[in-house]
């Protein structure tokens, strides 16, 4: 059975350092060490792993075949490295290893959780993310059996008493239908001309808060994904009340039209809330997250349309 020896992390940046400068002294600088100190180094690395790393029979020391062999490895090692002390020290201040957040599309637009969540990485790289997607009550559900730290939903009317809530943003429904829909031929749209036609709505078959709830079609399809609620609009087939933010790109671009009523359907603005459940205590990571989300979207509120 062969020697064991112990590689200290300052014999692997040593030898990263010189490798990737060109030199021991230049190494050092980098390192803020001195040219001795970081020579001695790599000496007692070559004498541990028993191989000659570098020629130093030029005027600079040059990496040998075995010591560009070792150098990938080197650097996924030192990378480790890294990742294990910034996550002991996140651990140790109190971080979560992991968040699992349940969105609803219909209560924030997915490029600004995207812009929210990419703040929230460059401060917290550390923390694992999880995303659900959850349509209304769902999401309250995941974040009640602990399944999902936070939800990001349309405001309710209540919820839980072991719940918290922040209220972050609002927005507003449109009525709206393909194109090539008959409804978007009609200069005004009366309740009547909603009922001939098929109401798609976004809803799971136990929830409907995530729209409106009166029901103004007599034949009605539930879909979960507004993906296939926008594709399916934009192939003329039904009309929706969907939010103004996942209809907008498809509105800009001629696909499907806001339909002219001569009543009111909704009563914007809907509002927009994050909750979380007292039961589970949020630590740095969450509270930072939520109070990201809460600065994106009031700047984006602030901005003019």
């Amino acid at each position: 059975m062969g020697s064991r020896f112990f590689i200290a992390p300052e014999q692997l940046e040593a030898f990263e350092a010189a490798a990737r400068s060109g030199s021991f002294s230049a190494a050092a600088r980098s390192l803020g060490k001195a040219q001795s100190t970081v020579s001695g180094l790599i000496s007692n690395l070559e004498i541990d792993t028993g191989l000659n790393l570098f020629d130093r029979s030029g005027r600079e020391p040059k990496l040998t075949a075995q010591g560009r062999s070792l150098l990938h490895d080197v650097r996924s090692l030192l990378n480790s490295y890294s990742r294990f002390d910034a996550k002991s020290r996140s651990l140790n201040a109190g971080l979560e290893e992991a968040l699992t957040i349940a969105v609803d599309e219909s209560a924030i637009e997915l490029k600004l959780l995207t812009q929210s969540l990419k703040s929230f990485y460059e401060e917290f790289g550390t923390v694992s993310v999880t995303l659900l997607h959850a349509s209304g009550e769902s999401a309250a559900i995941l974040v009640r059996e602990g399944k999902a730290d936070i939800g990001i939903v349309p405001s309710q009317s209540d919820y839980p008493e072991d719940f918290d809530f922040r209220g972050v943003g609002n927005g507003s429904f449109v009525l709206v239908a393909g194109k090539s829909h008959a409804l978007s031929t009609l200069d005004t749209v009366r309740i009547q001309d909603l009922h001939n036609h098929l109401h798609l709505r976004i809803s799971t078959s136990s929830d409907t808060t995530s729209m409106p709830k009166n029901d103004l079609g007599d034949r009605i399809w539930y879909l979960e994904s507004c993906t296939l609620l926008m594709t399916m609009l934009t192939a003329g087939l039904g009309w929706a009340s969907t939010p103004l933010h996942i209809a907008r790109p498809h509105i800009d671009s001629g696909a499907i039209k806001i339909l002219d009523t001569d009543f009111q359907l909704t009563s914007p603005p809907y509002c927009t809330d994050i909750i979380w459940s007292r039961r589970k205590a949020l630590g740095t990571a969450g509270e930072r997250l939520i109070d990201e989300i809460s600065h994106v979207l009031s700047s984006e509120a602030m901005e003019p349309a």
